[in-house]
């Protein structure tokens, strides 16, 4: 089963992060990437919410506008997509990732539609 890991967090407190203090946190990052490399299919951090775009079609009329859908105190800032035997594995995975130290990892299945 495919599970989408979206991360949340602080958008400010990103933006407050030294170049220092991001390189001495990498090496969490990549041991996570490490651990889970066997279950991990893709993933990447997100540009901060002011370079979002957003896009409805109300009755067909597209309307873009500038920024996320909603101000929020925690914002998507990345996200991992795993495969894994169970719910319980995506839960292992979350639980360790970084991002739940100082923000939230939310997990989604993918949902399977049959191919044509």
């Amino acid at each position: 089963m495919r599970y989408m890991l979206l991360l949340y967090g602080d958008q400010q407190m990103d933006a407050d992060i030294t170049p220092e203090q991001l390189e001495a946190m990498m090496p969490e990052w990549r041991a996570f990437g490490e651990r889970y490399a066997a279950i991990i299919r893709g993933g990447d951090a997100l540009q901060p919410t002011t370079t979002a775009t957003t896009v409805r079609a109300p009755g067909g009329d597209v309307v873009v506008t500038d920024g996320p859908f909603a101000e929020t105190r925690e914002q998507l800032g990345g996200y991992y997509l795993l495969e894994c035997d169970s719910i319980d594995q995506a839960i292992e995975a979350a639980g360790n990732c970084p991002a739940a130290a100082y923000g939230s990892v939310e997990i989604r299945p993918i949902m399977e539609l049959p191919q044509p």
